[in-house]
């Protein structure tokens, strides 16, 4: 499809105009009104009055009831934030990345969960190896109820949220995937026990993998970090291996992003490190 053709479609030209008024709300000029907006845009007042009320039905912008101007909501705020911590996560996060997959030859996964919270996604991959497939390449989108990857974001959401994913259709990835509501709950009651989560074949046939959370400053679990490889190599045998190399890996991860638990333990090589967890 052309930029053409995308830019003559109503729905895009409306959510064209209502970009273009967001994007006035600068650190320079925190502060709009009706009229400067209209005048800058290039908009009828009427027009920018319906997408200026739009974005404060949903917190994106907020009214100042004795100046009558717009500012950026909390909506606004938080979004920007989930960039930010996204861009940071993934700066952070990346070097221990390359650290684990050049230690143990394997693919390294970060996965967070999508802006709408019901699926897992990809946003960094390093691979020592070509030749292996996994349904996450970065970008990509996995369900949440199947894959170590998955369940150890899952496992750390609320019981309603954790409901929610489980009274959808739980479709089969592959003939090993789970999809049994009770045995899913308590594999993910055996994730927060232990701290981890191990799958073989659940999602990639051939494939088998360990991942572990990331937490942030204030405890959240906000990515999962994995060890993939085919299940000639991530064995029974080699997982606790593995495991501990990724535990250290999120550790070091979540002491840059602040985790004040995380600085405990001295900076060492991973591989020395895991050993001793």
């Amino acid at each position: 499809m052309t930029k053409g053709i995308v830019a003559d479609q109503p729905q895009v030209k409306i959510l064209d105009k209502a970009l273009r008024v967001l994007m006035l709300f600068t650190p320079e000029q925190p502060e709009w009104g009706v009229t400067s907006i209209a005048r800058s845009v290039d908009m009828p007042k009427s027009t920018v009055h319906r997408i200026l009320r739009v974005f404060e039905q949903h917190a994106f912008l907020t009214q100042d009831a004795d100046t009558r101007r717009f500012r950026l909501g909390l909506a606004g705020i938080e979004l920007g934030r989930r960039a930010q911590e996204g861009l940071e996560l993934r700066r952070i996060a990346l070097p221990v990345m390359e650290q684990i997959s050049a230690l143990t030859g394997e693919t390294v996964l970060l996965q967070v969960l999508s802006p709408e919270g019901d699926q897992v996604v990809c946003i960094e991959r390093v691979q020592q190896r070509s030749g292996l497939r996994l349904i996450l390449e970065v970008g990509a989108t996995a369900p949440l109820y199947a894959g170590c990857s998955s369940k150890v974001l899952l496992a750390y959401r609320t019981n309603d949220e954790i409901e929610r994913v489980l009274r959808d259709e739980l479709r089969p990835i592959t003939p090993h995937t789970i999809t049994d509501p009770s045995q899913i709950r308590a594999q993910l009651a055996e994730i927060r026990r232990d701290g981890f989560s191990v799958s073989f074949e659940e999602t990639d046939g051939g494939v088998a993998g360990v991942s572990v959370p990331v937490r942030e400053a204030r405890d959240r679990v906000i990515a999962g970090l994995t060890i993939s490889g085919p299940t000639t190599r991530v064995t029974a045998s080699t997982i606790a291996r593995f495991t501990g190399i990724a535990l250290e890996g999120a550790r070091r991860i979540a002491a840059e992003l602040g985790h004040q638990p995380s600085r405990v333990a001295p900076h060492q090589p991973i591989e020395a490190s895991a050993a001793r967890t």
